[in-house]
């Protein structure tokens, strides 16, 4: 059957994040950073910018958080930041919240840079009539408002018609609604589209739950891993997406 629509990934399948890997050391050392902000917005503390970072940055992601992430279930950024500041005696008042989110993601906005076929590829699926939608697990379930601006400095934005991020819907990949509710956004059944990630349990996994055929982006060459989910092609690029869309 055709597809009518593609579902992809934001992070290291249209976007290079860059130091994406390092996202546990990013938390804590950007908490750390922010220890000033929060105690001028918040008062003071009893703990250390150090003592600050490593309690806060941790607190955004606790082992109760990833047991839910691995459910399918996002839990808010600002959910995460108020537990975080709790545990470090600061309670935000309306709209501190905000400004931190905000200000704990500014270096994250310094990183992403498409891959080089990543808006030719775009241009081209839209030019055959594809419906393009964003499914990504926003880290640590932040907002997606943040995501867009990563789209619209490369003019990319406007290329889909459905965004769905992990900091507005109560979901994560692999939870199948996901994937549903992009192709429900988009007037598609789901045997009409084709999911496109870089992470073969997420993205993969996903797809295979929702009933959609998928493309796992393996840049390196990587094999999947044993017992992970089967994409239906695996590719290096994204041009290799386009030749399976034109070729079914």
């Amino acid at each position: 059957m055709p597809f009518s629509a593609v579902l992809f990934d934001l992070g290291q399948t249209l976007l290079d994040y860059g130091p994406h890997q390092r996202w546990p050391e990013f938390r804590i050392q950007r908490m750390t950073e922010l220890y000033p902000l929060v105690t001028q917005m918040c008062g003071a503390t009893r703990l250390s910018a150090e003592e600050f970072g490593q309690v806060a940055g941790s607190g955004i992601q606790t082992d109760e958080m990833r047991a839910a992430e691995h459910r399918g279930l996002s839990v808010p950024f600002r959910s995460r930041l108020q537990q975080a500041l709790a545990v470090a005696g600061i309670t935000p008042e309306d709209g501190q919240v905000e400004r931190l989110t905000e200000a704990f993601n500014e270096p994250v906005r310094a990183w992403p840079k498409p891959f080089p076929e990543t808006e030719s590829v775009l241009r081209e699926l839209r030019s055959l009539g594809i419906d393009l939608a964003i499914i990504t697990n926003s880290p640590w379930d932040t907002p997606s408002e943040a995501l867009y601006s990563d789209l619209a400095r490369y003019g990319l934005r406007d290329m889909f018609s459905a965004f769905i991020g992990s900091g507005e819907v109560p979901w994560r990949k692999p939870n199948p609604e996901f994937m549903w509710a992009a192709a429900s956004e988009l007037r598609v059944a789901s045997e009409c589209c084709l999911v496109v990630g870089d992470n073969i349990m997420a993205d993969i996994g996903g797809a295979r739950a929702a009933g959609m055929r998928s493309a796992w982006v393996s840049r390196d060459g990587a094999a999947a891993p044993p017992g992970a989910a089967r994409p239906d092609w695996t590719v290096k690029s994204l041009a290799e997406v386009l030749a399976i869309v034109r070729s079914t």
